[in-house]
């Protein structure tokens, strides 16, 4: 099954140059080794989000591990803090120093930043997602994990499985409506009809009153606006004669067997990395796994961004690429779009 999805999620990584780049070996490679690098333009003076950038990091180094060589270039780290002036610095910095290719800034508003103040000259890798104020430039790109594209993707699932009247139940905080609205509107312009939506304030208080609320709005399926802990709360209180969907939000790594149960039957989307940890080829990555599915994502996109830039500092295009993060293509708006797994949780998720 296959859902588009594009872009976005989290935070961030790091900055200032590293003293050197990876050493050549043997005098006699030089002639053949490749010109330029892959700038990595993430706030790693950033504490707050230092599991993050570890995390993107590790996965863009072992891309380059695993499918670098030959005339692909090689990364080079520039090290950022959170601030977008230094963000912009860096970058021009490792445009004058030789990029080819650039992986990152990692936040919406730097990438903005960036747009609004710098002619882009190299392709830029941005690792979030484009908004309404994102200055159009031919060599910047979206390629990120944000929590609006699952649900929008969650919308498109939704319909292709038939559902007509979906209740979609938020919660009372910022995910949960960022999740509701991004849903409504992917329905509303996937069938020209707006879903109810109803709030759940305190879950514990308002989840016995769900059942009289399905069957007045006449729902045949329910979308969860939430994360693991509140559809937790909820999930038992909807019955089995309905489909339940929700976002890979509902999973953020290894529940106990209790959680488990509570959120049985809910499906979900997410991407090849945690949906089949034992396929063939992700041993060459040399990961232990994390107990976290966020970090393991984040991995998962560091790897995909270096497959990305490096395609696109050699000139080539995205086309179809199988990736850790889903199958991937760029759209003409150089949104990188995901196609990703169908899965069910109490059975498929672990």
């Amino acid at each position: 099954m296959k859902v588009a999805r594009l872009l976005g999620v989290s935070a961030l990584l790091y900055g200032a140059l590293a003293s050197s780049a990876t050493p050549v070996q043997a005098s006699e490679e030089v002639a053949t080794a490749p010109t330029g690098y892959i700038a990595l333009l993430l706030p790693g003076q950033a504490k707050a989000f230092k599991p993050a950038v570890d995390s993107i990091r590790a996965g863009v180094l072992a891309a380059e591990r695993v499918h670098g060589g030959g005339d692909t270039p090689l990364v080079r780290m520039f090290d950022t803090t959170d601030k977008e002036e230094d963000i912009r610095e860096q970058y021009l910095k490792a445009v004058a120093g030789g990029a080819v290719s650039v992986i990152g800034p990692l936040t919406k508003s730097a990438m903005n930043f960036l747009a609004d103040s710098t002619d882009l000259t190299v392709p830029v890798v941005g690792l979030n997602g484009f908004d309404q104020t994102t200055l159009v430039q031919s060599n910047l790109y979206s390629f990120g994990l944000g929590i609006e594209a699952d649900a929008q993707a969650m919308a498109q699932l939704m319909k292709l499985d038939n559902q007509e009247h979906p209740l979609v139940l938020q919660t009372n905080d910022t995910t949960g409506q960022r999740l509701a609205q991004s849903f409504a509107d992917s329905w509303l312009e996937q069938t020209g009809t707006k879903p109810v939506i109803v709030t759940i304030a305190n879950p514990k208080r308002d989840a016995p009153k769900l059942k009289d609320q399905l069957v007045e709005n006449a729902a045949d399926s329910v979308f969860l606006a939430m994360d693991a802990k509140s559809a937790r709360i909820v999930r038992p209180f909807l019955g089995n004669e309905r489909a339940v969907y929700g976002t890979n939000q509902i999973n953020p790594g290894r529940l106990p067997s209790t959680a488990l149960i509570d959120l049985t039957g809910i499906k979900y989307l997410d991407m090849p990395w945690l949906a089949y940890p034992e396929q063939v080829g992700f041993e060459l990555y040399n990961r232990t796994r994390s107990t976290s599915n966020d970090l393991e994502r984040l991995f998962a996109l560091g790897v995909d961004a270096w497959k990305i830039a490096a395609i696109l500092a050699k000139g080539g295009t995205v086309e179809r690429l199988e990736g850790l993060t889903g199958t991937l293509t760029l759209n003409s708006e150089h949104i990188v779009e995901r196609e990703m797994v169908e899965r069910t949780m109490g059975r498929s998720a672990p």
